[in-house]
């Protein structure tokens, strides 16, 4: 699978993250100012949905309601003035210490210290004047501009603008969906796929349709009245008593603020655990990756998360009462879920168990399909899925077939008559054994010779195979061939048995006379025990001859017989066989070689053998000398190194 995905999720994830951080930020001094403008009582003037200036509250008078009595004059003022040439005028007028501003021949506001911020009798007047000024020239503008927004032409230009402004976002929208639905469709089937990708997508479209929007409500002053009227009332949403933190008032906006602050952390946090992690990648398991991964998200979400709670005025300090409620409550009501839970952070960490391994859990029998953090999910053989809690895998004998080295050996009982030629039946039992695709030749197959039975000889067939999920199924496989083969040799499999004896009293059964002896048969093989003559006859020691060499060959897995030796040659040097070709390091030439790491992937695939059984077989080759490493300083190794045939040697004779 190709990394590019990933890496695009990590710089995707890193920059919508530092948006939307930047984004959050930006808007905290806003906050803070409304804020401060709730705490001083000071109310806006607004005309077409556009704060003009504050004003505060006055003696009978609150800042709310002078700012609403001012904002209906103006609104009046431009109903009914239709001259866009001469917009209405604003006046400036002072009666001793009183500075007011008139508009139409009436009183507009009144300009008072608390206006102008002034601080002593002597600037006072000289301060209101000022500020009443700076007032009256804001008031002409937004007049003029409010008259010439409900002109004929200017609707017209606006209707305009408008048009194009959506035709252009609709535009990008659509171009943005067909890639991104290309994106999919590239990327199906690939594990986590491009989701930061998509994500900022969906964020950049989402935010084109938003810019729109704008666009057009700032054209018009009737939608800026209700664009304005509904951001007051998202501002005032949660200013109730009843949602404040610490006696202050939080608005919607503020929690919209707030979750984009959280989202852009998490999105950061994530790229930079991904860039940690991945640096590991060369060292480290998958498994362990996960789980410092997610670790890494832990603390770094954690502290991120402390910051941005004090940097919006959220005193933490608070939260300590509902850490210690949950605290009791874990202690009394969830502690099963918290030893699962902790035992689920030890799997993590320790790995005994992951996906795909196959395991034995009491009577459970499986694999493993996930490990969450509270339980692990196992599909068993009768696809069945079943959730285990994690405490049971810390608490109970867990068997995984499939940790470290996946190799299992099954054992195949097997009992037959006691007149069964061994020799015969171990050539006919190890012939079934080699005809399973699955039992692997190297480990070779062994039968152990376990006992004398009370109605057979008990043996043991022991096989390797690779994929431990597959036992139950081989297993069965084998007892097959087994019937047909020892059926087909005509080697008995016996059934238990039982003799009865009846004795009668006074002797009046015939049974109570002496059972004759048994003459002596001519195919006796062992004297009678006690005899003098201890002398084993020539068959019975060559029957023990054979049974010593078939114990040697199952104690040495590694030796092979001059007729396999031969075989695995020609399949070696053979046009499918291993790559032999001229090869150099470090400036000198080596003719005919092969790699030994090479050699070895060669003999696990097509010998059924494992890795370190294929290390044992290029020893034997080394050692019956038809290989050699070419400078002879080495064995055969699983390791990047040159091996020769001795036949491939320039000088072979």
């Amino acid at each position: 699978m190709s990394r590019r995905p990933a890496y695009l999720n990590v710089l995707a994830s890193a920059v919508l993250g530092l948006v939307l951080i930047v984004i959050g930020i930006g808007w905290l001094p806003a906050e803070l100012d409304r804020g401060q403008q709730l705490e001083s009582q000071r109310a806006p003037v607004v005309l077409d949905g556009q704060p003009l200036f504050y004003v505060n509250s006055i003696a009978g008078f609150t800042a709310q309601t002078r700012a609403s009595a001012i904002g209906s004059a103006l609104a009046e003022a431009v109903a009914t003035h239709g001259n866009v040439t001469r917009p209405p005028r604003v006046w400036l007028s002072q009666r001793g210490d009183l500075v007011t501003l008139r508009l139409q021949g009436r009183h507009l506001l009144t300009v008072t210290d608390a206006d102008s911020m002034a601080v002593g009798d002597t600037s006072a007047v000289w301060m209101q004047r000022e500020q009443a000024r700076q007032w009256m020239d804001q008031l002409e503008t937004a007049l003029a501009r409010a008259i010439i927004q409900r002109s004929r032409p200017y609707r017209q230009q606006a209707l305009l603008r408008s048009l194009v402004a959506t035709a252009t976002v609709l535009v990008a929208v659509i171009a943005i969906r067909r890639w991104q639905r290309r994106l999919a469709r590239r990327e199906a089937g690939r594990r986590g796929g491009l989701w930061a990708v998509n994500l900022g997508l969906v964020l950049l479209q989402l935010n084109l349709l938003g810019t729109v929007v704008l666009v057009i409500t700032q054209q018009f002053p009737e939608l800026r009245i209700w664009r304005y009227r509904l951001l007051r009332v998202l501002e005032r949403t949660f200013t109730d008593p009843l949602f404040t933190i610490d006696d202050k008032g939080y608005s919607l906006l503020d929690s919209v603020n707030l979750l984009a602050l959280v989202i852009g952390l998490w999105l950061v946090v994530r790229a930079l655990t991904l860039v940690l992690t991945s640096q590991l990648r060369a060292k480290e398991e998958h498994a362990l990756q996960d789980a410092l991964s997610v670790f890494l998200q832990v603390i770094f979400t954690g502290l991120g998360l402390v910051i941005l709670l004090q940097a919006v005025g959220i005193d933490i300090s608070a939260l300590a009462i509902l850490v210690s409620v949950l605290g009791v409550g874990v202690g009394f009501g969830l502690q099963n879920v918290a030893n699962n839970l902790i035992s689920g952070v030890i799997i993590l960490l320790e790995r005994p168990i992951q996906a795909g391994d196959f395991v034995n859990l009491g009577n459970l029998v499986g694999t493993v399909e996930r490990v969450g953090a509270r339980s692990t999910e196992i599909r068993t053989l009768d696809l069945v899925t079943i959730i285990v809690p994690n405490s049971e895998f810390i608490e109970s004998k867990v068997i995984n077939w499939s940790h470290g080295h996946p190799l299992s050996r099954l054992h195949i009982p097997l009992g037959v008559a006691y007149d069964t030629n061994i020799r015969h039946l171990r050539n006919t039992v190890l012939e079934a054994a080699h005809t399973h695709p699955e039992v692997l030749r190297f480990p070779k197959p062994q039968l152990w010779f376990k006992g004398f039975g009370d109605s057979a000889l008990d043996f043991d067939l022991l096989v390797w195979v690779r994929e431990p999920r597959h036992q139950q199924q081989i297993r069965s496989d084998l007892y097959y061939l087994l019937e047909a083969n020892l059926r087909r040799h005509h080697i008995k499999i016996p059934f238990p048995q039982r003799d009865l004896y009846v004795r009668f009293a006074d002797g009046q059964s015939p049974a109570a006379q002496p059972p004759a002896q048994p003459s002596p048969s001519a195919d006796s093989a062992l004297p009678p025990l006690g005899a003098s003559d201890t002398t084993i006859p020539i068959d019975i020691l060559a029957d023990l001859s054979d049974l010593t060499e078939c114990s040697l060959l199952i104690r040495e897995q590694e030796s092979l017989s001059e007729a396999d030796v031969q075989r695995l040659v020609a399949e070696m040097r053979g046009p499918n066989g291993i790559d032999r070709r001229d090869r150099r390091h470090r400036l000198r030439l080596f003719e005919q070689c092969f790699v030994g790491s090479e050699a070895v992937t060669w003999l696990v695939r097509t010998q059924k053998t494992t890795r370190d059984q294929a290390v044992a077989i290029g020893q034997i080759l080394v050692d019956r000398c038809i290989i050699h490493h070419v400078t002879d300083e080495h064995p055969f190794m699983d390791d990047y190194l040159f091996y020769r045939f001795y036949e491939d040697e320039p000088n072979y004779a």
